[in-house]
């Protein structure tokens, strides 16, 4: 979605609408994201309310020539490693309040095994070198293209697919070799849950 240049100025009822559908539209990923990279799905929540902040205040530097989600995910990407820089010295849980989105219907034992197997993916995925994780977070789980993870990550396009790359060959050992995940099966992770 290509929005004007002028994104949600002032005193505008149309604008305002504009950026509830922006925050609607985009939230789940760019928490997806930020938890990728950080481990922690409160701290996720907290960065992904300082990127649609920060994303208000800079609003007139959004020039339109990408998509908002480009930007948004550009913002978010700054603004974690922002906040890992601040707790260099402590070490992460990855996967601990993970929050699932899984349908109602599904019996105990599939919404508890798609939890562990989603812990269990998120732990192996927060293992991976911070350049990977954020390649693979952005192109697995988040859907963008390989050029717009390259524009994220101000990177260039064959950088961006051998880092997936990378990304792709470290997890899978992690998941295979003697780390527990060996019998999870198939699966696959999005924005919605796992299927």
């Amino acid at each position: 979605m290509l929005i004007r240049k002028n994104l949600y100025g002032p005193n505008d009822l149309e604008n305002e609408a504009s950026l509830e559908t922006i925050i609607k539209d985009n939230e789940p990923k760019i928490i997806n994201l930020i938890y990728g990279m950080t481990g922690d799905y409160h701290i996720a929540q907290d960065l992904a309310q300082e990127t649609f902040i920060k994303a208000f205040q800079s609003r007139q530097s959004f020039n339109g020539q990408s998509k908002i989600s480009t930007w948004l995910y550009r913002i978010a990407v700054n603004t974690t490693i922002d906040y890992q820089r601040k707790r260099f010295g402590r070490k992460e849980n990855p996967a601990e309040e993970l929050e699932t989105k899984l349908d109602e219907t599904q019996d105990p034992d599939q919404k508890c095994q798609k939890t562990a197997m989603r812990k269990m993916l998120f732990k192996a995925i927060s293992q991976l070198p911070n350049e990977q994780r954020e390649v693979y977070i952005l192109k697995e789980i988040n859907g963008c293209s390989t050029k717009e993870v390259a524009e994220i990550l101000n990177i260039s396009v064959e950088l961006a697919k051998w880092r997936l790359h990378r990304a792709r060959m470290l997890l899978r050992k992690s998941l295979t070799q003697g780390n527990g995940y060996e019998n999870m099966g198939s699966f696959k992770l999005t924005t919605a849950g796992i299927e």
